[in-house]
């Protein structure tokens, strides 16, 4: 536990969330996440809402004032919305947002809310997206559900309710600069998102329990605060203070992965991170890798992505280049 004050030493539930903070402020730094929100409007008796076609890879829903339901493929029973709730939405999920407890009929207009004052009962809706500039592989978005609500009364007094409030705000005043801080906060909306639903799990499986296991997640954190160490099982072993076959099968069923697969899978995340936005070599790129050889690690480089890790710069580069 060095690293930490001394006196988080007696205290092992604050150690733990600092561990955690650790290695979740390493995982969501790859994503290098852009959002923002792409509609605010109102909508009147009935409507619905589908962004299916749009192909996002995250979607969200803020409830700014109204009610509604969210109809998925996974339950034929639907969720009850109501003001200051959110719905995020990963891996484009088929759904419907709309007014009715009922699935929409097939004629219904997608997407057309109202453009003048009506009477009655009315829904406001914020929605966006969220993309990934860089993502091929990220274990916690993986370990997240394809559809996630959380309710205005499960976020309430948390920093989700207060960016969720401020949102709504700066919608709704249209000053000047409020595109610019709607996106912005759109960013922080997903990751709050994020932390709130680690908050949540009580789970004892999976990847976000193990960041929560007082033993695999010391060792999670040696190796993201080090990846270019020469890891193997029998040192990540030791930093959780098990047996080496304990520690591998404890992380096995519980991440759905052996060590070193996560190692390797983590690394090269990395790897692909540095060689799109880094002036380094690929021999310098390797070593902070863990890798002694550049042949390997272009082996495993290609094993990993399909393309080699010249050619990921090169597309990289071009990208960069302003078309004519």
């Amino acid at each position: 536990m060095s690293g930490y004050p001394k006196f988080m030493s007696n205290r092992p539930d604050i150690a733990l969330r600092l561990i955690l903070m650790d290695i979740l402020n390493d995982v969501l730094k790859t994503l290098r996440l852009s959002s923002k929100v792409f509609l605010h409007a109102k909508f009147c008796e009935q409507w619905v809402i589908d962004i299916e076609p749009l192909n996002l890879q995250v979607s969200f829903h803020v409830i700014a004032h109204g009610d509604c339901w969210l109809h998925t493929q996974d339950t034929s029973t639907p969720t009850e919305l109501h003001a200051g709730d959110l719905v995020i939405c990963l891996r484009n999920t088929p759904h419907y947002v709309t007014n009715s407890e009922e699935l929409p009929p097939d004629d219904l207009p997608r997407n057309n809310p109202t453009t003048k004052e009506t009477p009655g009962e009315s829904t406001s809706l914020i929605c966006g997206q969220c993309e990934f500039l860089q993502y091929y592989w990220n274990p916690i978005l993986e370990a997240m559900p394809t559809i996630m609500v959380i309710p205005t009364v499960d976020s309430a007094g948390s920093n989700l309710a207060s960016v969720i409030n401020l949102m709504i705000a700066e919608v709704e005043s249209d000053g000047e600069g409020s595109s610019a801080i709607i996106d912005r906060l759109s960013d922080i909306l997903f990751i709050e998102a994020i932390r709130k639903y680690i908050q949540m799990q009580n789970n004892n499986q999976g990847y976000i329990a193990a960041l929560q296991d007082s033993r695999l997640s010391k060792a999670l954190t040696s190796f993201h605060k080090q990846p270019e160490n020469t890891w193997t099982v029998q040192t990540l072993s030791e930093e959780a203070g098990m047996s080496r076959s304990a520690f591998a099968d404890k992380f096995k069923q519980m991440v759905d992965m052996s060590p070193m697969e996560y190692v390797t899978g983590w690394r090269m995340q990395h790897a692909y991170d540095a060689m799109t936005s880094d002036s380094k070599s690929v021999m310098q790129i390797a070593e902070d890798s863990g890798y002694q050889s550049e042949a390997a690690f272009r082996k495993a480089f290609k094993k990993q992505f399909g393309i080699g890790p010249g050619m990921v710069r090169r597309v990289a580069k071009e990208q960069l280049v302003p078309a004519h």
